[in-house]
């Protein structure tokens, strides 16, 4: 058997024990532009001083009280940079969605950042902006 066939037979028993896809590096896409069921992603604004880690933890200790009853939350690699050069990376939470998001918005209003999401193939900024995709630098990390 050749290596390849190996590999995505491997893949394949991964993927039914799993219950999903497992997604290849080569094929990845920005967080957000494919939905995922039960999984919401928002963009929050990238500082560009700090590590993605420091600034997603200060995100959340700003929230105040979290009130998420269940799921989780996490940061994504995912760094999305507008043709002006301003960057907002992604996260992305299950579970108690209206509790996570409710968490986020809180800790960047205390922050004062702009939030955004992917709608279609635009990021669709909380000051009103929408930017194509195409035009921003998008790096999966």
């Amino acid at each position: 058997m050749r290596r390849d066939e190996s590999v995505n037979g491997d893949r394949k028993d991964l993927e039914r024990i799993l219950g999903g896809k497992i997604e290849q590096r080569a094929n990845r896409t920005a967080p957000g532009v494919n939905p995922v069921a039960g999984v919401e992603f928002i963009y929050y604004e990238d500082d560009g001083i700090r590590p993605a880690s420091s600034q997603f933890n200060e995100l959340l200790d700003c929230a105040g009280e979290i009130i998420a009853s269940s799921g989780g939350i996490v940061s994504d690699n995912c760094r999305i940079a507008l043709p002006n050069g301003q960057c907002f990376r992604a996260l992305s939470f299950h579970g108690d969605l209206d509790g996570w998001r409710t968490a986020v918005e809180a800790g960047a209003r205390t922050m004062r950042l702009r939030l955004a999401r992917i709608q279609g193939r635009h990021l669709m900024i909380s000051d009103g902006q929408s930017v194509p995709l195409s035009e921003c630098d998008v790096d999966l990390g």
